[in-house]
């Protein structure tokens, strides 16, 4: 069998993740597929004599039945979703798959060919019948893969009986089955493929309502569900490793002015402006920027010390404050009041105690005439 050509770097997440289910499901069908060829050829070789007239071979076609069937167990797929390995994987495991129905194509060919395998024929040939069918669905995955096995298995003893004159009826039959068996095969690997489409479109909508509820809808920051479960997770790694961790907290200075001056269109365009600032100063590792609410904005600073978060956050304020808005034709000035704080762990214990820390040092820097930073106290008392 010739190997797949593909780029396995030229694969996109979402053709990786089709190639993946489609490992699994291989895997999953093929697993008791092996036992039932072992099975029907115990029925056709003892009803059929083979195993008191050629005990040798009937025995070796018992045990390479065996063989066959349990590399289909013992062949697990790769567990990293890799393309070049689960190509790889995939190939193998096709060629146990149809080395499988080439011996029992060789078995319906024997079973046609030896006139001592009279009382078993029928039974040989309901058994083609059968699998040829259960094939056809069970491993629609790859049509080529799928149309080669069952060629394996059925044309061999069909080819036989249509040389045959007293055969003639039971190879048409069989070739009109066969076109029913193609027909389903072609049936099932659209049916699979919609499946697949279907589970993407699921897992789109999914990520997507997973994506809309952490995201803040007007601004696309973070909205303050997800910036309350990234301050709490980097709270609890700061308390258990040391790391330094800061939070900033921002309201826009005198917006309810703004709205009322220039109107809420105006507004919110002034909050989607100010977002765009803070992603732009403060995304990258360890940054999380988030709309809280309102006017108010919140930055988790994690891995970041008090100086280093303070200069950030003073370019920030300054650069706003230099560099007025032009919003719907309107030269509009903005500034910020800031609060910065830093965890320690034995003054704020957790989260809440530090975004509290960093509350008040936005009101100081409000009553100190806002368009300012200032930053956390902590006392013990």
């Amino acid at each position: 069998m010739r190997p797949i050509a593909v780029s396995w770097g030229a694969m996109n997440p979402i053709q990786t993740r089709r190639l993946t289910q489609e490992v699994e499901d291989t895997y999953r069908r093929a697993l008791i597929g092996g036992l039932f060829y072992l099975a029907a050829w115990m029925v056709v070789g003892n009803y059929g004599g083979a195993f008191s007239r050629a005990p040798t071979v009937s025995w070796q076609l018992v045990l390479a039945f065996t063989a066959l069937a349990m590399a289909r167990f013992a062949r697990r797929p790769p567990r990293a979703a890799d393309a070049s390995r689960s190509f790889s994987w995939l190939q193998v495991h096709w060629l146990i798959v149809i080395a499988t129905t080439t011996l029992w194509g060789g078995v319906f060919l024997w079973t046609t060919l030896d006139p001592a395998f009279a009382p078993a024929r029928t039974a040989a040939l309901l058994t083609t019948l059968g699998l040829a069918i259960a094939f056809a669905h069970t491993y629609s995955m790859r049509r080529g893969f799928a149309l080669v096995g069952i060629a394996a298995l059925y044309l061999p003893g069909l080819v036989l009986l249509w040389g045959d004159p007293h055969d003639r009826a039971v190879a048409l039959v069989m070739s009109v089955y066969l076109i029913y068996v193609v027909i389903s095969l072609l049936r099932s690997h659209a049916d699979y493929q919609e499946r697949l489409d279907l589970d993407q479109v699921l897992r789109d909508q999914r990520d997507l309502f997973a994506q809309q509820s952490r995201i803040d809808p007007l601004t696309e920051l973070a909205n303050r569900r997800h910036f309350a479960d990234v301050l709490a997770n980097a709270s609890q790694r700061a308390q258990s490793t040391g790391a330094p961790l800061c939070l900033l907290l921002l309201d826009i200075d005198y917006f309810k002015k703004i709205n009322d001056t220039y109107g809420h269109a105006v507004g919110d365009a002034c909050l989607i402006a100010i977002a765009e600032r803070l992603r732009a100063q403060f995304s990258g590792e360890g940054g999380l920027a988030a709309r809280l609410g309102g006017e108010e904005f919140g930055v988790v600073l994690d891995g970041h010390e008090l100086s280093a978060a303070a200069r950030r956050a003073e370019v920030f304020r300054e650069e706003l404050a230099r560099q007025p808005f032009e919003l719907d034709g309107i030269r509009l000035p903005v500034t910020v009041s800031l609060g910065l704080a830093e965890f320690d762990p034995i003054v704020h214990r957790h989260a809440d105690g530090l975004y509290r820390a960093a509350d008040r040092a936005v009101y100081r820097a409000k009553s100190a005439g806002r368009n300012c930073l200032c930053l956390d106290e902590p006392s013990l008392a």
